[in-house]
C-alpha cells in the first residue's frame, strides 16, 4: 500500500491506505505501507520515501493546488521504482491517480502489478488505462462503467472499512461531553456533529450546516460541531461566517487527531453529511460505529452506505436538513432505534473481518495472474 501524502496530510485517501495496511497486517497477510511522512504509531511495517510535499510554503505561494499535488506525486514515484527493485510480482495498491498511472506505465509488469483504487471519481474513462481497478461501491462498476461501455473484468468492488472498537458507541454521553469540557456543551442540548475539509473549495460544504442548523429556533438548544482538516485562512473563514448566526451554538475543531475525532463522536446525537457527490466518505463509517444517526444526500453511494441506519435529504433544498434535525431532536426513541441500526451495519458491511478478505484475494489475483 502506498500513498504519497501520508504521513503529512488527513485526508480519506490517506486514511484508507493505513486503516487497510494495518487492518492487513492484524490478519497475518504480508503487507507493507509506504508514505512520504512521519507515522510514529503505526502498527504495520512502514517506509517513508523522501519527496517533494505539495504542502510546502514555498509552493503554496506561486503554484495552484493541481500541480503541487502532481509533483508531489511524481517525485515520490522516482523514490517508490527505486524502493520496489527489490521484488517480482510485488502487488502495489494506490490511490493517487498519477503515480499509480505512472507507475504503471513506467513498470515491467513482471515485476510490478499496479492496482488503483478510485476514490476520487476520475470515473471509468479514466480507470480503464490501470490494470486492476478498485471501487468503492456498486453502482461505480455496475451502473457507472457499465454505462460508459468500459470492460470491468477486473474491477472489483471493495467498500472502506472501519475499526469498531475505535469507532464505538458512547457508553455515557453525559460523560463525554464532560470529558470535551473546552466544548462547553450543556448537558440537554441535541448535538449533530459534522466531519469534513474547511476549505470554502471543498466538497463537504460545512456552511450549509450552520445554515441549516441556524434555522432551527434558538430555543431547540440545537449545538453544531465541526471537526476538519483547515489552514488558518479556512478556519478563520468558517468562523466569520458562523459565529454571527449560531453564536456559543457552533463549536470549531480544527485540525485533531485521530484518536481525537474518534471521541469526538460520543458527545453527539446525530451525524450529518451534506456533500452532494461523496466518492464514499469514511466519516460515514465512523459514524455508523459509533452508534450515530446519519443523515446526507441521496448521492447513490451515500444512501448505500447508510442503509436502514438514518435517512436521505436534499442537501441543496433549503429547510429540509433543518426539518429532518427538528424531528429527530424530538425523537429520543427513534434516534435510539438508527443508532442501533448503524452500529450493526457498520459491522455487518463495512469491518475488517468483512473487507479484509477481499483485499487478500485481491493480491493474491494479482500476483498470480498471468
Amino acid at each position: 500500500m502506498a500513498c504519497s501524502g501520508l504521513g503529512h496530510v488527513r485526508r480519506g485517501n490517506e486514511t484508507w491506505a493505513l486503516d487497510v495496511a494495518q487492518a492487513l497486517h492484524a490478519a497475518g497477510q504480508p503487507v507493507g505501507v509506504v508514505g512520504g511522512g512521519p507515522l510514529p504509531r503505526v502498527t504495520c511495517p512502514y517506509v517513508r520515501l523522501p519527496h517533494v510535499r505539495r504542502d510546502l510554503p514555498v509552493l503554496r505561494q506561486c503554484v495552484p493546488w493541481a500541480k503541487r499535488y502532481l509533483i508531489e506525486q511524481l517525485t515520490f514515484l522516482v523514490a517508490l521504482r527505486r524502493y520496489l527493485r527489490r521484488w517480482d510480482r510485488v502487488p502495489v495498491h494506490l490511490c493517487d491517480p498519477d503515480l499509480a498511472l505512472q507507475l504503471h506505465r513506467r513498470s515491467d509488469p513482471t515485476r510490478v502489478r499496479v492496482a488503483f483504487k478510485d476514490g476520487m471519481l476520475l470515473g471509468p474513462e479514466w480507470c480503464r488505462r490501470l490494470p486492476f481497478v478498485q471501487v468503492l461501491a456498486p453502482y461505480y462498476r455496475d451502473v457507472v462503467a457499465r454505462d460508459a461501455g468500459v470492460d470491468t473484468r477486473e474491477w472489483v468492488v471493495i467498500p472502506h472499512l472501519v475499526d469498531g472498537e475505535a469507532f464505538r458507541p458512547a457508553p455515557d454521553r453525559a460523560q463525554a461531553r464532560c470529558d470535551w469540557g473546552e466544548l462547553g456543551l450543556p448537558p440537554e442540548a441535541f448535538v449533530v456533529l459534522g466531519v469534513g475539509d474547511f476549505s470554502p473549495q471543498g466538497n463537504k460544504r460545512l456552511p450549509w450546516l450552520i445554515d441549516e442548523v441556524a434555522s432551527l429556533p434558538a430555543g431547540a438548544c440545537v449545538h453544531l460541531v465541526l471537526a476538519g482538516q483547515a489552514s488558518p485562512a479556512d478556519l478563520a473563514a468558517l468562523e466569520a461566517g458562523g459565529r454571527p448566526r449560531l453564536g456559543a451554538r457552533l463549536h470549531l475543531l480544527p485540525n485533531r487527531s485521530r484518536a481525537e475525532v474518534a471521541r469526538l463522536y460520543s458527545v453527539a446525537d446525530v451525524f450529518a453529511h451534506a456533500a452532494t457527490r461523496e466518492p464514499f466518505g469514511i466519516v460515514l463509517l465512523e459514524a455508523l460505529a459509533s452508534g450515530l444517526p446519519v443523515v446526507g444526500h441521496p448521492w447513490e453511494v451515500t444512501r448505500w452506505i447508510i442503509g436502514d441506519a438514518g435517512q436521505v435529504v436534499d442537501m441543496t433544498r433549503r429547510g429540509e436538513l433543518g426539518a429532518l434535525l427538528r424531528s429527530w431532536g424530538e425523537d429520543v426513541a427513534r434516534r435510539r432505534l438508527l443508532g442501533d441500526r448503524a452500529r450493526r451495519r457498520a459491522l455487518d458491511h463495512f469491518s475488517a473481518a468483512g473487507v479484509v478478505p477481499q483485499y487478500g484475494a485481491l493480491h493474491q489475483h494479482m500476483r498470480t495472474k498471468s
